[in-house]
Protein backbone atom coordinates (compact mmCIF):
# COMPACT_ATOMS: atom_id res chain seq x y z
CA UNK A 1 0.00 0.00 0.00
CA UNK A 2 2.55 2.53 1.08
CA UNK A 3 4.52 1.63 -1.90
CA UNK A 4 1.70 2.00 -4.31
CA UNK A 5 0.62 5.73 -2.60
CA UNK A 6 4.57 6.64 -3.23
CA UNK A 7 4.62 5.75 -6.85
CA UNK A 8 0.88 7.80 -7.06
CA UNK A 9 2.41 10.47 -5.30
CA UNK A 10 5.74 10.43 -7.33
CA UNK A 11 3.92 10.44 -10.92
CA UNK A 12 1.52 13.08 -9.78
CA UNK A 13 4.39 15.44 -8.77
CA UNK A 14 6.65 14.45 -12.10
CA UNK A 15 3.03 15.26 -14.32
CA UNK A 16 3.06 18.97 -12.26
CA UNK A 17 6.64 19.17 -13.14
CA UNK A 18 6.29 18.44 -16.36
CA UNK A 19 2.84 20.20 -17.43
CA UNK A 20 2.15 18.06 -20.18
CA UNK A 21 1.50 14.02 -19.72
CA UNK A 22 -0.85 12.16 -19.53
CA UNK A 23 -2.05 10.50 -15.56
CA UNK A 24 -2.37 7.68 -17.31
CA UNK A 25 0.56 6.80 -19.70
CA UNK A 26 2.76 7.86 -16.36
CA UNK A 27 0.99 5.22 -14.47
CA UNK A 28 1.41 2.68 -16.90
CA UNK A 29 4.89 3.50 -17.17
CA UNK A 30 5.54 3.32 -13.33
CA UNK A 31 3.63 0.14 -13.12
CA UNK A 32 6.00 -1.22 -15.92
CA UNK A 33 8.46 -3.72 -14.85
CA UNK A 34 10.33 -2.53 -17.41
CA UNK A 35 10.76 0.56 -19.37
CA UNK A 36 10.25 0.14 -23.15
CA UNK A 37 11.84 2.66 -25.46
CA UNK A 38 8.31 3.64 -26.30
CA UNK A 39 7.59 4.68 -23.28
CA UNK A 40 11.10 6.15 -21.99
CA UNK A 41 10.79 8.56 -25.37
CA UNK A 42 7.63 9.68 -24.36
CA UNK A 43 8.50 10.75 -21.13
CA UNK A 44 11.61 12.77 -22.19
CA UNK A 45 9.42 14.27 -25.52
CA UNK A 46 6.84 15.45 -23.69
CA UNK A 47 8.71 16.71 -21.19
CA UNK A 48 10.38 18.68 -23.50
CA UNK A 49 7.08 19.54 -25.62
CA UNK A 50 8.53 18.12 -28.74
CA UNK A 51 5.21 15.67 -28.84
CA UNK A 52 1.89 16.51 -27.61
CA UNK A 53 0.89 14.09 -24.55
CA UNK A 54 -1.83 12.35 -26.44
CA UNK A 55 0.81 11.06 -28.61
CA UNK A 56 1.25 7.08 -28.81
CA UNK A 57 4.56 5.98 -27.45
CA UNK A 58 5.06 4.64 -30.99
CA UNK A 59 5.27 8.69 -32.38
CA UNK A 60 7.62 9.10 -29.32
CA UNK A 61 9.77 6.78 -30.65
CA UNK A 62 10.13 7.80 -33.75
CA UNK A 63 10.53 11.47 -32.97
CA UNK A 64 13.10 10.30 -30.66
CA UNK A 65 14.99 8.49 -33.63
CA UNK A 66 14.50 11.17 -35.62
CA UNK A 67 16.23 14.07 -32.95
CA UNK A 68 19.22 11.34 -32.48
CA UNK A 69 18.23 10.37 -28.44
CA UNK A 70 17.32 7.07 -29.44
CA UNK A 71 19.38 4.61 -31.66
CA UNK A 72 18.10 3.95 -35.06
CA UNK A 73 16.30 0.49 -35.23
CA UNK A 74 15.11 0.63 -31.29
CA UNK A 75 11.71 -1.23 -31.59
CA UNK A 76 8.64 0.36 -29.23
CA UNK A 77 7.87 -2.04 -27.13
CA UNK A 78 11.30 -3.36 -26.52
CA UNK A 79 12.84 -2.84 -22.98
CA UNK A 80 16.11 -0.21 -23.10
CA UNK A 81 18.89 -0.41 -20.38
CA UNK A 82 20.39 1.90 -17.84
CA UNK A 83 22.90 3.20 -20.03
CA UNK A 84 20.50 4.29 -23.06
CA UNK A 85 18.41 5.53 -20.65
CA UNK A 86 20.96 7.89 -18.94
CA UNK A 87 21.20 9.07 -22.55
CA UNK A 88 17.71 10.11 -22.92
CA UNK A 89 17.90 11.70 -19.94
CA UNK A 90 20.70 13.83 -20.21
CA UNK A 91 19.57 15.08 -23.63
CA UNK A 92 15.93 15.39 -22.73
CA UNK A 93 17.01 17.14 -19.53
CA UNK A 94 19.50 19.46 -20.71
CA UNK A 95 22.30 18.52 -19.46
CA UNK A 96 25.79 19.59 -20.28
CA UNK A 97 27.46 16.13 -19.35
CA UNK A 98 31.57 15.72 -18.43
CA UNK A 99 34.17 16.16 -20.77
CA UNK A 100 33.93 13.01 -22.98
CA UNK A 101 30.01 13.22 -23.26
CA UNK A 102 30.57 16.55 -24.80
CA UNK A 103 33.12 14.81 -26.86
CA UNK A 104 31.19 11.95 -28.12
CA UNK A 105 27.61 11.99 -26.81
CA UNK A 106 28.04 8.08 -26.55
CA UNK A 107 25.55 6.62 -23.60
CA UNK A 108 28.11 4.96 -21.65
CA UNK A 109 29.60 8.68 -20.58
CA UNK A 110 25.68 9.81 -19.90
CA UNK A 111 25.74 6.55 -17.68
CA UNK A 112 29.11 7.61 -16.18
CA UNK A 113 27.84 11.10 -15.57
CA UNK A 114 24.61 9.79 -13.49
CA UNK A 115 26.70 7.79 -11.24
CA UNK A 116 29.10 10.74 -10.81
CA UNK A 117 26.81 12.94 -9.44
CA UNK A 118 25.64 10.59 -7.47
CA UNK A 119 22.26 10.21 -9.31
CA UNK A 120 23.08 6.18 -9.87
CA UNK A 121 24.40 3.65 -7.72
CA UNK A 122 28.10 3.32 -7.63
CA UNK A 123 27.58 -0.01 -7.78
CA UNK A 124 25.24 0.44 -10.94
CA UNK A 125 24.84 -2.08 -13.88
CA UNK A 126 24.42 -0.36 -16.82
CA UNK A 127 23.22 -3.42 -19.20
CA UNK A 128 20.38 -3.58 -16.20
CA UNK A 129 16.95 -2.98 -17.39
CA UNK A 130 15.23 -0.52 -15.83
CA UNK A 131 11.65 -0.43 -14.06
CA UNK A 132 9.30 2.01 -14.60
CA UNK A 133 9.04 3.48 -11.23
CA UNK A 134 13.09 3.91 -11.58
CA UNK A 135 12.82 5.06 -14.74
CA UNK A 136 10.24 7.91 -13.58
CA UNK A 137 12.69 8.94 -10.32
CA UNK A 138 15.83 8.79 -12.78
CA UNK A 139 14.54 11.41 -14.88
CA UNK A 140 12.60 13.84 -12.74
CA UNK A 141 16.07 13.85 -10.81
CA UNK A 142 18.00 14.76 -13.51
CA UNK A 143 15.11 16.94 -14.90
CA UNK A 144 15.67 19.16 -11.44
CA UNK A 145 19.12 19.10 -11.32
CA UNK A 146 19.21 20.59 -15.20
CA UNK A 147 16.78 23.24 -13.84
CA UNK A 148 18.93 24.07 -10.91
CA UNK A 149 21.45 24.38 -12.87
CA UNK A 150 20.34 27.03 -15.17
Amino acid sequence: MKKMLGAIVIALAFVCAANAQSVEKITEIIDSQETTFGQASYLALSYSEKIDEDASYQDALQTAVELGWVKDGAEVNSSLNLKEYSALCVKAAGMKGGLFYKLTKAPRYAFKELKALGFLDKEADPWKKISGQDAVNLFNVCVNYAEASK
